[in-house]
């Protein structure tokens, strides 16, 4: 039984997107994280995030709005602090900390704007070798990183997308590419 439930779970959905992001947004930003999130939903991707405001409460937001999944990881211990979007709360309430539990939950990382604390989860991304793409057309450390390498430890570069759309056009051929080398998906139970 508990089976057929996973199995089942993992044929709608194709994997995790972590989406990394300023908690406070200008109209431009909250648009277009939230066109983002329901390209992700419609796309069948479930959507991990710091699950507070700004970029963080607008994904989710979008993803909800196309009947998507997504998960909080909250600094707090208290759950009901998560924006109203989020469907799964996981409390890590070590403050920075839970920017590497928001990069590692996901098989790709997406950058919208940013401070201080989404530079810190593009450099964990970096370091743990998730694939990351940065949008550009929002300020913020996301459109700064587009298209750099941090250090040589990888070969490729942050890959930079101007729209949602080309965002999804480059999470679709990294799932594809991951699909094609068998990687499974990450989600455990």
């Amino acid at each position: 039984m508990v089976n057929t439930i996973l199995n089942e779970f993992k044929k709608k959905f194709k994997g995790v997107v972590s989406v990394i992001g300023a908690s406070e947004t200008d109209s431009i930003t909250e648009k277009t994280s939230v066109e983002l999130g329901r390209l992700l939903a419609k796309n069948k991707y479930i959507v991990a995030c710091g699950g507070l405001t700004g970029v963080m409460e607008a994904i989710c937001k979008g993803a909800k709005e196309e009947g998507g999944l997504t998960i909080g990881i909250i600094p707090f211990k208290d759950k009901s602090q998560a924006n109203p979007f989020v469907d799964i709360v996981i409390p890590v309430p070590f403050s920075q900390a839970r920017n590497i539990v928001v990069v590692l939950t996901g098989d790709v990382v997406v950058a919208i704007s940013g401070k201080a604390g989404t530079l810190s989860e593009i450099c964990f991304a970096w370091i743990y070798q998730k694939p990351i793409i940065a949008l550009t057309n929002v300020g913020g450390w996301s459109t700064k990183m587009a298209g750099q390498r941090l250090d040589d430890r990888r070969n490729d570069k942050i890959y930079g997308a101007s729209t949602p759309i080309e965002a999804i056009n480059i999470i679709n051929d990294l799932f594809n590419s991951i699909k094609s080398k068998r990687i499974k998906f990450d989600i455990e139970f």
